[in-house]
């Protein structure tokens, strides 16, 4: 009797993930093998004692589809549940879920809980998230959701981001709240209370605040929304939106887009416009959509204003307008 319930929780373990051999015979060849054992009443010392029926396997690794597709693989330590729960508690958990056949994000954790039916998934405690192109998220816990293929956390995250140098930490760090994470749009959100920073040189450093932040799993675009403020060097920056524009070649940051209620100050003077755009090359800033700047006691107009060297001179396109207070 022994033998034949743990021989029928093997096979219960293994009905969750029917087409693990189709996609990845190699893999499941080099797994460990399963150890199943069941639970007594009799308890030997400084061990308690687990419930009648339930069962555990060691050595765990499953690889789940959807939809023809690699969806996911799991490797845990350990795997405990009780015979028709149909969820299972997991030790030392990692995931790697599958976009296309690749692995898009790789979510390790101290432990996990999965639905047998549902294929959702619980991991817990010192959990990071990586994505392919190198983002990294704590928080302390995630949630995946198989039918949308979310990721998501409703937790304090800190975001470290893919470094541009070789052997230079130049990513963003961020602190924020909320995460979530689509596999199949390779797309990060961070939901609040964003405070990030950059290094944009030796002796630079970007400070940014907003609302939300979003990146991407395929480039290193970012985007933060809503009050957006930014400081760097002598300069504030305000606006709605802002965008981080990487060279495709060679993938370091070359400007900053700022949309729509743009403001700049300085030590001396303040501009406002539609829209900014900061070439981090070359210092320059580009004012369009209804560009002023207040110097002192003027103001200038015009269709388009730059700020060069970082702000040191002051240059007008097209200029319609300019009004000098004398005493």
């Amino acid at each position: 009797m022994k033998n034949w319930k743990n021989w029928a929780f093997v096979v219960l373990l293994s009905a969750l993930f029917v087409e693990i051999l189709v996609l990845f015979p190699q893999q499941i060849e080099n797994t460990k093998e399963v150890k199943v054992s069941k639970s007594k009443s009799k308890s030997k010392k400084n061990k308690v004692p687990r419930a009648e029926g339930q069962q555990r396997a060691e050595g765990i690794h499953l690889i789940e589809t959807q939809n023809g597709a690699a969806d996911w693989e799991l490797f845990a330590v350990e795997a405990e549940g009780r015979e028709g729960a149909g969820s299972w508690s997991l030790k030392k958990v990692k995931v790697q879920y599958y976009n296309k056949d690749k692995i898009e994000f790789v979510v390790i954790g101290d432990t996990g809980v999965i639905d047998g039916k549902s294929r959702d998934m619980t991991i817990q405690g010192h959990v990071i998230t990586e994505s392919a192109n190198g983002y990294r998220f704590e928080t302390e816990s995630v949630e995946y959701k198989s039918k949308s293929r979310l990721i998501t956390s409703p937790s304090e995250v800190k975001m470290k981001g893919p470094s541009e140098k070789q052997g230079q930490e130049a990513g963003f760090v961020l602190t924020g709240v909320g995460m979530s994470a689509s596999i199949d749009q390779s797309h990060m959100q961070i939901s609040e209370k964003i405070h990030a920073t950059k290094r944009i040189s030796e002796s630079q450093v970007l400070v940014v605040d907003s609302q939300s932040a979003e990146f991407s799993g395929r480039g290193k675009e970012a985007q933060f929304k809503g009050q957006v403020k930014m400081n760097y060097g002598n300069m504030t920056i305000r606006g709605d939106e802002a965008s981080f524009l990487y060279n495709p070649k060679t993938q370091f940051l070359n400007s900053i887009q700022v949309r729509h209620n743009v403001e700049v100050t300085d030590q001396d003077k303040k501009a406002n416009s539609e829209n900014l755009e900061i070439d981090l090359v070359k210092n320059i800033y580009r004012f369009t959509g209804n560009p002023f700047v207040r110097q002192k006691e003027d103001e200038l107009q015009g269709q388009e204003i730059l700020f060069l060297d970082g702000g040191q001179k002051v240059k007008v396109l097209n200029v319609r307008a300019r009004m000098e207070n004398q005493k």
